[in-house]
């Protein structure tokens, strides 16, 4: 006998709370409309509210959506690349009939040329005979110049490149900021010499980058820079260095995914079979670096916010069973002031919130940093007690072991990183809203002394 189909408002609430694409399907099992969105749960269910609030195209696909499929990603940029590939693949109609009566936008990328170009074109642009388009790279299509202006700009702090249409010999604006560099326009009026070739060449490598980023090969683009900049250091050009970490912290921010903290307050956005996956692959990865956890039952993260020591408070996060436990969350001002020192103020908390015997033990402790706040958490733990750390950097877990540690780097997708991430980032919040509030009392009192 088969099982009933879920109605797509039944659908809605198993969905993950992770940035991904959606689609919907009608009775035939056909694709009509393809989304994207930072958290696929919420933006779903914006489908399946009050009808009042949706304009009438909107309401004639409601009607239509027989199925909910999704396909989740590591990060939002990931999602908009695959929301451009899928539309490209299926066609949903109601992604073709856009609002304004006009094409979706594509990105083109003139690879035939010296210097390519990246433009914005219309798909009547592309398909016309004879375009210079046919030859170049096509990406999309994208359903606003919104979309675009956002991928590339998100781009452009990673990997430098030119938009000017122009090219008469002056540098563009973009050049002074550092995001376009070398600029096409400045080397293409210059006479030929080895600085100029080797200039073009890096212009093209930049442009061969935008694409592999563009075509989802980011990890491609990431080995590139991390060879580039290890060179740049053997040779002891260490500015230069320096200028490809920084487009590699950016690299690593485009691709993570930002968490809202508090979805997980509210337990009932969390699916049960999703918080066991964390929860067991959790304790996989830990039993295969030697830390055997039986259960997380309770898991407590610490973190610190304060500015330059001043106001500095601590808070402690719970997760039971997965989800966030709000009655059990407790905060910290620090006793030790004016002094910016999170490893002496992780210690403090841990010791304070140890000398309640009343509390609950946790299976597993975390806290938010790197080796140093991981030793004087250790330092000052039950040796019973297994800890964990999470360096903000590379999102890397850090396990002591012994006097040594390991390092462990998990996929964005990852649902054990996940898990951590959304305790740390939780942990992050409750911290900063006590530091906020305490700060902005103390502002108040003082000018209301001063009137």
């Amino acid at each position: 006998m088969a099982l009933p189909q879920k109605t797509p408002t039944q659908t809605v609430k198993t969905l993950t709370t992770r940035p991904g694409c959606y689609l919907y399907k009608d009775a035939w099992g056909k694709v009509i409309y393809v989304g994207k969105a930072k958290n696929l749960q919420r933006r779903v269910r914006q489908y399946f509210g009050k009808k009042d609030t949706l304009n009438a195209k909107t309401q004639l696909l409601v009607k239509q959506i027989v199925t909910i499929d999704t396909i989740p990603t590591d990060s939002e940029f990931d999602a908009i690349l695959l929301e451009a590939a899928l539309i490209r693949a299926h066609q949903p109609k109601y992604n073709i009939i856009a609002r304004d009566d006009k094409s979706p936008l594509y990105i083109a990328i003139t690879k035939q040329e010296a210097l390519p170009r990246i433009l914005f074109e219309r798909k009547h642009t592309i398909d016309a005979t004879g375009s210079p388009f046919q030859r170049a790279l096509i990406i999309g299509p994208f359903q606003s110049n919104r979309i675009i202006r956002q991928l590339l700009r998100s781009i452009r702090r990673i990997v430098p490149y030119c938009l000017q249409k122009k090219r008469d010999g002056h540098a563009c604006f973009y050049t002074h900021i550092g995001l376009c560099n070398p600029c096409p326009s400045v080397i293409s009026k210059m006479p030929d010499s080895p600085w100029v070739r080797q200039a073009k060449k890096q212009y093209r490598r930049n442009i061969l980058r935008v694409a592999l980023l563009l075509t989802g090969k980011s990890y491609s683009v990431r080995l590139a820079l991390e060879k580039e900049m290890m060179n740049y250091a053997a040779s002891l050009a260490f500015e230069k260095a320096a200028d490809i970490q920084r487009q590699l912290n950016a690299l690593d921010m485009l691709l993570v995914h930002s968490f809202d903290p508090m979805i997980y307050v509210d337990h009932t956005s969390l699916p049960d079979d999703q918080g066991s996956t964390r929860l067991d692959e959790l304790i996989l990865v830990l039993k295969k670096k030697g830390v055997i956890i039986p259960s997380l039952g309770r898991i407590e993260c610490i973190d610190i916010s304060n500015i330059s020591g001043v106001w500095a408070t601590g808070s402690l996060v719970v997760f039971t069973k997965g989800v966030p436990d709000s009655r059990e969350y407790r905060r910290f001002r620090i006793k030790l002031s004016g002094i910016p020192n999170d490893v002496a103020m992780i210690r403090e908390v841990i010791l304070r919130r140890f000398r309640h015997p009343e509390w609950p033990t946790p299976d597993l402790l975390v806290v938010d940093g790197g080796k140093p706040q991981v030793t004087a958490a250790q330092q000052s733990l039950s040796p019973n007690i297994p800890i964990i750390g999470l360096a903000k950097r590379y999102e890397e877990i850090v396990i002591p072991n012994g006097s040594e540690f390991t390092i462990v780097r998990l996929a964005r997708s990852n649902p054990a990183l996940q898990l951590i991430q959304h305790i740390r980032d939780e942990a992050h919040r409750f911290a900063k809203h006590y530091h906020t509030h305490l700060r902005s009392s103390y502002e108040f009192v003082t000018m209301k002394r001063k009137s």
